[in-house]
């Protein structure tokens, strides 16, 4: 009996919608009126296709209707799936353009006051700012001159654009320049993680 099912299984399967069709008819049928019962129909079926053989090609005809109107529709997405969400974009980076403008690099201060000036982050600190670029990747230097000539630990534009361009090259074609609009995003340093510093070695400023 096992192995007239796995036929059955493997014929539906070869008559492609046809073959769904009379699965998914046959799984209606037995589950409305029980595998007896349908058993018992079948039965009646085969006597009187073999006793009246004009009828054989009518009740093929039907089976095949009724079946095809039981297959699935294989171009309907299925209820409740949708399409995948775009991860949100860091708003990090584009601050870090923004602040740096013409200037070789900014600093981790800079930033910090900068979050709690536009009420993206008003709690974190230096170590928090430090730990969200470690995080990401994005180098920091021992020293940097920002646009007043003032020195300090920060980020400078050389490592962030290579920092870009190893991340996606296609996407960093344009002069830094371009990023003028501020990023309107929330952004969060986790200051409730404990801040691990980036190793880096100092460098001379620029």
């Amino acid at each position: 009996m096992r192995r007239l099912a796995d036929r059955v299984r493997a014929a539906l399967a070869l008559l492609g919608p046809l073959g769904t069709g009379t699965r998914a008819l046959l799984l209606r049928l037995i589950g409305q009126f029980g595998w007896k019962t349908v058993g018992a129909g079948a039965a009646v079926a085969v006597y009187t296709a073999l006793r009246y053989r004009t009828w054989i090609a009518w009740m093929i005809a039907a089976w095949c209707v009724a079946a095809w109107m039981h297959a699935p529709d294989e171009t309907a997405e299925p209820e409740g799936e949708q399409p995948p969400a775009e991860a949100p974009m860091d708003p990090l980076p584009d601050i870090l353009w923004e602040l740096i403008g013409d200037a070789p690099g900014v600093h981790l201060k800079t930033v910090v006051e900068h979050l709690h000036e536009s009420g993206l982050d008003t709690t974190c600190d230096r170590a928090a700012v430090r730990a969200a670029l470690g995080r990401r990747g994005i180098p920091v230097r021992g020293s940097v001159r920002e646009a007043d000539q003032r020195v300090n630990q920060g980020v400078h534009r050389a490592d962030l654009k290579a920092w870009e361009e190893a991340r996606s090259p296609a996407a960093v074609e344009a002069s830094p320049k371009t990023r003028s609009n501020p990023a309107t995003t929330p952004v969060t340093c986790d200051v409730a993680e404990p801040a691990t510093a980036v190793a880096t070695p100092p460098t001379p400023a620029d």
